[in-house]
């Protein structure tokens, strides 16, 4: 990314929806203000989101993972979409509606692969 583009994204409000390698994973989303950018990623100060499906409407919906602001850093090839967020907007409107949602209790698990361990006998050791 050139340095114009580098400025124009600081103190903007965004949400960036990250890559998923499996369908079984969660779509785990990043809210909050760019701090940096470099040739390598974006750095934000907000928090972290996943959408859970409400049991009720059957209609998803985004959950924050914490209460606390942090600073991540995301790398350009996790990211799926970057939206910037215009002050009295819809998307403003809904971005607060859904960051006052109440904290997940428990996240959802990300879909993890591990292979099976080869047992090793550690009888002659």
């Amino acid at each position: 990314m050139n340095d114009q583009c580098n400025e124009s994204f600081m103190e903007k409000r965004v949400r960036i929806t990250l890559r998923r390698n499996f369908k079984e994973m969660p779509v785990d989303i990043m809210r909050g203000a760019v701090t940096g950018t470099n040739s390598v990623g974006i750095s934000i100060s907000g928090r972290h989101f996943q959408e859970v499906m409400d049991t009720v409407s059957g209609e998803y919906d985004q959950r924050p993972l914490s209460k606390l602001n942090k600073i991540f850093f995301i790398p350009f090839s996790s990211i799926k979409y970057l939206e910037v967020i215009i002050s009295g907007t819809k998307a403003a409107d809904l971005a607060d509606r859904i960051e006052n949602n109440p904290v997940l209790k428990t996240p959802i698990k990300e879909f993890t692969y591990s292979p099976k361990s080869t047992k090793t006998r550690n009888a002659d050791i």
